[in-house]
This record gives C-alpha cells, sequence and structure tokens, in this order.
C-alpha cells in the first residue's frame, strides 16, 4: 500500500500524475487529506478532472496556530498510519501537512518520498522553508524539480537519496493543456492570482497591490481566493477594488479553467510560487509580489521580476517590465524543470530502490 498525504488543492494537482503511474503500475494506494485547507470547489468534478479518487479520509486539521494545525495533523496521521500500515507514504510540497507526514512517518519507521524536494528560499523566517528542510532531512528518498534543487541537498549532504525527476506540475500542466482546446483569437490578457499572508496582512499593503493592478493599464483578470476578497471588505477596500476600470474579479476556478486562462496570458502577477513557475510552461513572463528569490534560474534570465507596490521605484521597474512583456512560443520557453514524465521517472526510483 502507498499512502499520499496531501492537505491542500495544489498539493492534488501534484498527486495525481504519480497516483496514476502507480495505478499502471499495479500498485494499491490510498489517500489522506488532513484538512489543513478547506476548499468548496474540491467537489467531485475537481477529483473528476484530476481521474483520481476521493481522500478516504479527512483529518479536519485546519486552522489555528502553525503549531496547533500541525499537532492536529500529527495526530491524526500516527492513528491512520498505524492502522494501514502502508509500506511508503509520500509526501507533498512544503505545508504543515508535509512536515506532520515527514514526523509520523519517521516515528513509526515507514519509509517517506518527498516529492518537490530541495527547493530554499535561504529564508528561514519563511515557514514553508522550514517545513522543506526538516521534510528532505527525515525523508528517504527525494524527488527534485530542477537542478539547483539537487545542488542544494547536495550542500545539505542529502545527494546519495536524491533524484531529478523534473517537476511533476508539468506532468499535470501538459496532461491539461491536451484536454483544452486553444483559442488564439481571444483577447490576451494580465492574469493574477493574490492570496499569500505577507500581501493581505495590511490596509497599505492592499491598497499598493490595488494602485499597481490600475497603474498596468489593460485588463487583469483576477480569480480571487477568498481570503483576499475578506481582507479587501474589512479594509474598507473592496468598493475601490470593483472600481477600477481594468480589474476583472471572478469566483476562484478549477485548475483546468486557471491553465486555460494562463495560455491566454500576456503577462502574470502573482504572490504563489507554483503559478511563477507555471509562468514559464504557459509563455508568460511573470510579475512576483513577494520579496523572496523564488526559482532563481527563472529569477535570474529575468523571466520572474519581483515587485514591491509599497515603492514607487519598484512599481515603475514592474510597470516597465510589463510594458515590454509579450507571450513566449513553446520553442522559446525555459526548460529547467524536465519533460513531463516526473511521474515515470519517480517509479522507476522507487522500484529500483524497492520502496515499491
Amino acid at each position: 500500500m502507498v499512502t499520499h498525504i496531501v492537505g491542500n488543492r495544489p498539493q492534488f494537482i501534484k498527486l495525481a500524475p504519480l497516483y496514476h503511474a502507480l495505478e499502471r503500475a499495479g500498485y494499491e494506494q490510498n489517500i489522506i487529506h488532513s484538512g489543513q485547507h478547506y476548499d468548496e470547489n474540491m467537489s467531485d468534478v475537481f477529483f473528476e478532472e484530476l481521474g483520481i479518487p476521493a481522500p478516504y479520509v479527512n483529518l479536519q486539521a485546519g486552522g489555528g496556530s502553525h503549531a496547533q494545525m500541525t499537532a492536529k495533523a500529527m495526530v491524526g496521521l500516527e492513528k491512520e498510519l498505524m492502522e494501514k500500515q502502508p509500506k511508503l507514504v509520500v509526501l507533498y510540497g512544503d505545508t504543515n501537512t508535509t512536515l506532520a507526514g515527514a514526523v509520523v512517518a519517521a516515528k513509526l519507521c515507514i519509509p517517506a518520498a518527498h516529492v518537490e524536494a530541495g527547493p530554499r528560499l535561504h529564508c528561514k523566517e519563511n515557514p514553508e522553508e522550514c517545513n522543506r528542510i526538516v521534510t528532505d532531512h527525515l525523508s528517504d528518498i527525494l524527488f527534485c524539480p530542477d537542478e539547483l534543487s539537487m545542488k542544494n541537498l547536495q550542500v545539505e549532504g542529502l545527494q546519495e537519496k536524491a533524484y531529478r525527476t523534473g517537476d511533476i506540475m508539468y506532468d499535470t500542466y501538459l496532461e491539461i493543456s491536451d484536454k483544452i482546446a486553444g483559442n488564439g483569437a481571444l483577447e490576451e490578457v494580465i492574469v493574477m492570482t493574490w492570496h499569500r499572508q505577507e500581501n493581505t496582512s495590511s490596509r497599505q499593503r492592499m491598497e499598493s497591490i490595488l494602485h499597481l493592478v490600475e497603474c498596468l493599464g489593460e485588463k487583469v483578470i483576477c480569480p480571487l481566493h477568498p481570503r483576499t476578497r475578506k481582507c479587501l471588505m474589512e479594509y474598507g477596500l473592496w468598493e475601490q477594488a470593483q472600481a477600477i476600470a481594468n480589474f476583472e474579479i471572478i469566483e476562484p476556478v478549477g485548475y483546468m479553467e486557471m491553465v486555460a486562462l494562463m495560455q491566454r496570458a500576456r503577462l502574470i502577477l502573482t504572490d504563489s510560487g507554483g503559478v511563477s513557475k507555471e509562468s514559464s510552461y504557459a509563455g508568460a513572463k511573470c510579475l512576483f509580489m513577494m520579496d523572496v528569490e523564488v526559482w532563481e534560474d527563472l529569477t535570474q534570465i529575468d523571466w520572474i521580476h519581483k515587485v514591491n507596490p509599497e515603492t514607487e521605484e519598484s512599481l515603475q521597474e514592474a510597470l516597465r517590465f510589463a510594458q515590454q512583456a509579450k507571450r513566449v512560443p513553446q520553442e522559446d520557453r525555459p526548460r529547467f524543470y524536465g519533460d513531463g514524465h516526473a511521474a515515470d521517472k519517480m517509479v522507476q526510483a522507487l522500484q529500483e530502490k524497492h520502496f515499491l
């Protein structure tokens, strides 16, 4: 039995290709949802789109502080893993659920595989960085999305259990892209996502982001995160956001709809690490609203450009970057994150190392 441990929507999207690859190879699997993030859009249709079953259990570990959330997830995971006794657990990304799964599996002596191992921000003030480091050191086999992640693990002495498989999100992106019919006649737009706590925790910060959107001066489509909407209302900025002529706020969308939006994007404005990386798959350069070195390879070639909308100098640089951004043809897009066959490479490595 292989048990996948996930806690939010992006982790299910990462899970899908590996679930399919293990299924093709004939392995029995189940899925545990920690409940770290409740997502009302995670309906039966969501699982049907990805071709995976719904989790057999939801641990309801959401809410509270980082410590409370991690502790609730650990208690629930210990019970489930002791009962099911899987041969392997698979962990994804860098959430509190990932950390909880790594600690519980290690203490129960159950081998763990970490998908998306090795990225580093070199900033321990970032909670996800702490989760990544601990999970990588406790896990038994590590699957890296790129060469830089491999180098990070080598510095930490973990190279013997690390494999460069490429980014499993690219597997999903390509599969979804094949399912949706492209329409070149659609108007090119700027696609925005906005959800990080750092960008919603003060009125000043949110107002500066709205100012950036307005200054862009062309259509910006934003599937708005429920927390961001709530914060705009609490700070009295909701009407101001709605009054921006070029700002089209829509309800949160599924992954298929998000891929379709990115495929018509001229530019992507985001504070999501995942979306900033996926911008390279979609052929749209990225303005990144966080002061961290996310995806260094893309930053070094100025595919990702950081913006702090609270400073005039950074704002003006961002507007120049946005003005020059154009859609990039498939053959000219960066190729840092593999070939879209990460899941098959993971299954091969797991078999060779006798984890399956």
